[in-house]
């Protein structure tokens, strides 16, 4: 049995991991192989600060306690310093700052696909484990590191990140989570509710995509054998290093050492 976290218990830095009610949570869950479709962090005076669409927001606790019709349940996880000890308040304070220059920056929801397509690659394709690392190692090379849009889970690895605090990302064990059936017209309803685009322009057919040589192919593997580390981590792998904020998923704050569960919140329905 889940054991509930007294609300009052959270401090500033805590984060916290739901899953939503709705198609486009569902496939978040799937894509990122986790049973979490959203993340946020803690601040000060009991609110949080989560990335959503439009923007990154600030949002008391209660009032989202108070939304048992929209999210399934909400987890909350604890941070650690990389040795294992608390954080203190200052380091708390720090990712409190973190978080909160965040605040309004535009959430990328026609962005969501290429993620969807590199969660997917990295964590559901691949069953050896080692192929997985090395895909996650070379997806990072391909995702920019824009902080002018946000998702969920990269707001919190940055409000971390800015405090010299980043948890370790590793290489959790994968889930057998069957493909969630959907609803096609809620999906649409609900993706146009949050303003996506229904409509993605072509490619240019006259483009030439750029070629990588065998050579180059080679090398890119040899500079990532190299820059492995001993340290033991989940499944015997090292910890993905350098991990590109983008890139992070619920599913890495959910298995990171660095983030210990707490238990869930007490959710109810409102009104």
């Amino acid at each position: 049995m889940t054991p509930f976290v007294d609300p009052a218990a959270l401090r500033p830095g805590d984060v916290l991991l739901m899953r939503g009610i709705g198609p486009v949570s569902d496939l978040i869950a799937w894509f990122g192989d986790s049973s979490y479709s959203h993340a946020a962090v803690m601040v000060e005076d009991g609110a949080f600060i989560e990335a959503a669409a439009p923007v990154s927001r600030r949002v008391m606790l209660a009032d989202r306690l108070a939304q048992g019709a929209y999210y399934d349940f909400v987890d909350v996880l604890r941070p650690t310093r990389a040795n294992g000890e608390p954080l203190d308040d200052a380091m708390r304070r720090a990712v409190t700052i973190g978080a909160t220059d965040c605040l309004g920056t535009p959430y990328p929801l026609d962005a969501l696909l290429q993620m969807a397509l590199f969660a997917t690659l990295r964590n559901r394709v691949p069953a050896d484990a080692r192929v997985r690392w090395l895909l996650r190692a070379l997806v990072e090379h391909l995702i920019d590191d824009d902080p002018s849009h946000m998702v969920c889970s990269e707001l919190v690895y940055r409000s971390f990140q800015v405090a010299h605090l980043a948890p370790a990302i590793v290489l959790s064990a994968q889930l057998d989570l069957p493909f969630p059936h959907i609803d096609i017209a809620e999906l649409i309803h609900e993706w146009r509710e949050a303003g996506g685009k229904t409509r993605v322009a072509p490619p240019d057919g006259d483009a030439a995509l750029p070629g990588v040589s065998e050579e180059a192919l080679g090398a890119a593997f040899a500079r990532l054998r190299a820059r492995r580390t001993p340290t033991a981590a989940t499944l015997g792998l090292p910890p993905v290093l350098d991990p590109s904020p983008r890139d992070v998923m619920p599913v890495d704050l959910e298995t990171s050492p660095q983030l210990r569960r707490l238990g869930r919140l007490p959710l109810r329905a409102s009104g």
